[in-house]
């Protein structure tokens, strides 16, 4: 059952046997079953094999599912900076740091039901107040009601650009890790056989431009474009892409 392969797959991280452990986990993502504490797990067991791309990714689709969770936040700025100090001179880590908007950056933290919830219950204090206002009677509640309505407003307004951002800016960006120890290829055409003209570092985060078949075409922090091959990168809003064979990226 789903319940005893997690509990196996628990079993095996605390005693070490790491392999083991991240195979199990990726078996309940490939049947669907993708949750924060999975996700967690998973990445401290990749992080332990020393993949910590695979980390990363992991750590990125569980912000995606639980947002506010603090603690996978602060694991996944852990291993960006180290990542970032173990890279060689001239690789960067813009990559390992992807610059967002502010809306986009403020949404990533807040559930979208969350959202929802407060642009509802702001509209509905807006539109009240401005109808009790109509009909008191007395300045002073007047005055009041006057100043809570537009304060009021500027809430609904912010939650209603919240909710904008959650919906339309953050599934469209595509985003991706650079998922292999060796990096991702960059290639100038969606065939093993095209020129290669970079290579991606591991952890990086990319933007899924388009597709032609299983390849993508992606585009780095620094505005480099090419195509990679199947499996080099992981969509964080995308399918779960599991470790596998190790493929010649």
């Amino acid at each position: 059952s789903v319940g005893e392969t997690f509990r196996a797959a628990n079993a095996a991280l605390s005693e070490g046997r790491h392999q083991e452990a991240a195979a199990a986990y990726e078996k309940l993502l490939a049947l669907g079953f993708e949750s924060p504490n999975l996700l967690y797990n998973l990445a401290v067991a990749e992080r332990r094999l020393g993949r910590p791309g695979r980390a990363i990714y992991a750590l990125e689709r569980l912000l995606r599912l639980e947002p506010g969770d603090d603690g996978a936040r602060r694991f996944l700025d852990d291993l960006r900076t180290e990542v970032g100090k173990g890279r060689r001179r001239g690789e960067g880590t813009a990559g390992l740091f992807p610059r967002r908007g502010f809306l986009h950056a403020a949404a990533a933290r807040l559930r979208e039901r969350d959202i929802a919830l407060v642009t509802l219950l702001a509209s509905f204090l807006t539109f009240g107040l401005l109808w009790v206002r109509r009909f008191a009677r007395g300045e002073a509640l007047r005055l009041g009601l006057g100043i809570a309505a537009p304060v009021a407003a500027a809430l609904l307004l912010a939650s209603a650009l919240l909710l904008w951002a959650k919906v339309r800016l953050e599934p469209a960006a595509g985003e991706a890790v650079v998922l292999s120890p060796t990096g991702a290829a960059l290639h100038e055409g969606p065939t093993s056989g095209s020129p290669e003209t970079v290579r991606l570092p591991e952890g990086d985060v990319v933007r899924v431009l388009s597709r032609a078949g299983d390849w993508a075409e992606v585009e780095d922090e620094g505005g480099r474009r090419g195509w990679v091959a199947p499996g080099a990168v992981g969509e964080i809003h995308g399918p779960f892409v599991p470790a596998g064979p190790s493929p010649n990226w």
